[in-house]
């Protein structure tokens, strides 16, 4: 009796299951895999504080690239732990296999030593080349100059720097403070 019931559960079970499959395309969910909220990532050299960057929310992909949809703020530290500069944008992507960083949006680099500032709505830091570039409008400010243009290119910590298409009047060029 037993065999017999084993056997009808069997059998109801097995034609239950029928070849009637409908075939749904298989999505991928491209959204970010780890959100972090009021994010501090202090980066250290030989124990001394050299960067350390803020941002209200970071993303990250399963590719590794990362967004910062609301924006991040950088500060670079000297050997004497002595704010240097500051970095400021309203979006960041971060591009893992290029290993390029994209600042969009009221991109604002202030050098507190040298009283310098730049100012435009792109800019592009590789670290690999260790330079920052664009190919957009940029306007930098020196105690003695106001310098605008489109394209920079520049060394990561913008000790040079060359505006690809300067526009206007360079005042003083030949003065010991110019660069």
């Amino acid at each position: 009796m037993r065999i017999r019931i084993f056997f009808v559960l069997l059998i109801a079970l097995l034609s239950s299951c029928s070849e009637n499959k409908s075939e749904l395309p298989i999505r991928y969910y491209a959204g970010p895999l780890i959100s972090s909220t009021s994010l501090s990532t202090t980066y250290l050299d030989s124990g001394k504080v050299r960067m350390q960057m803020d941002a209200p929310l970071q993303l990250e992909f399963a590719d590794g690239n990362q967004e910062f949809p609301n924006g991040f703020t950088v500060k670079i530290f000297d050997t004497g732990d002595e704010l240097k500069s500051t970095l400021r944008a309203d979006f960041v992507h971060y591009d893992k296999v290029q290993d390029l960083y994209t600042a969009t949006g009221n991109v604002q680099l202030e050098d507190l030593k040298k009283k310098e500032s730049l100012r435009t709505e792109k800019l592009h830091w590789s670290k690999t080349e260790g330079r920052v570039f664009n190919n957009e409008f940029v306007e930098i400010r020196t105690p003695t100059q106001i310098l605008k243009g489109k394209g920079l290119t520049a060394r990561q910590d913008f000790s040079t720097y060359m505006i690809l298409e300067p526009e206007g009047t360079i005042l003083n060029a030949d003065s010991a403070g110019f660069f």
